[in-house]
């Protein structure tokens, strides 16, 4: 998981990103978080888990569990699940982002030693760029860029 950040109001998207996943056939995932800070409130498959089954529970506070599953393999780099969060929390405050229980088997059911890596959700002030923003703007940015220089030839 990476650190994130947003603003009180705001919903958040929050990836789990796999690296280096090869044949990866189920993944089941208990991720803890601060109740007072936010608010669970969807899970949705990523491109990597695109093509899986994904079952998801966010009813307890501060708990999101994960189930998914994909008999072809998930295989490489990037987001297997996106959780979706309310903020509820005060700006400054803090929610460690636990990746509490992860248990990963290849399609034939054999368990993959892994290691994990948890996160911090951090509120921030309204307006403040959110995570992701920079690179939004980056590419926005160039694309306006090159949308210039091919204008200037014509």
């Amino acid at each position: 998981m990476s650190d994130e950040t947003g603003a009180k109001g705001d919903i958040a998207k929050v990836p789990i990103i796999l690296e280096a996943a090869s044949d990866v056939g189920s993944i089941d995932i208990v991720l803890k978080y601060d109740g007072q800070v936010l608010r669970a409130v969807a899970v949705e498959a990523g491109e990597l888990g695109k093509n899986a089954l994904i079952e998801a529970n966010t009813a307890r506070e501060g708990e999101v569990i994960i189930a998914l599953a994909d008999s072809s393999g998930i295989n490489g780099d990037g987001a297997v699940a996106t959780i979706s969060f309310e903020v509820i929390g005060d700006v400054g405050s803090t929610s460690p982002l636990t990746l509490e229980t992860v248990s990963v088997n290849n399609v034939e059911l054999v368990e993959v030693i892994t290691t994990t890596e948890s996160g911090t959700f951090s509120v921030t002030e309204e307006g403040a760029p959110k995570s992701g923003d920079a690179s939004t703007a980056i590419m926005a940015i160039t694309a306006i860029i090159i949308a210039l220089f091919v204008i200037k030839r014509r």
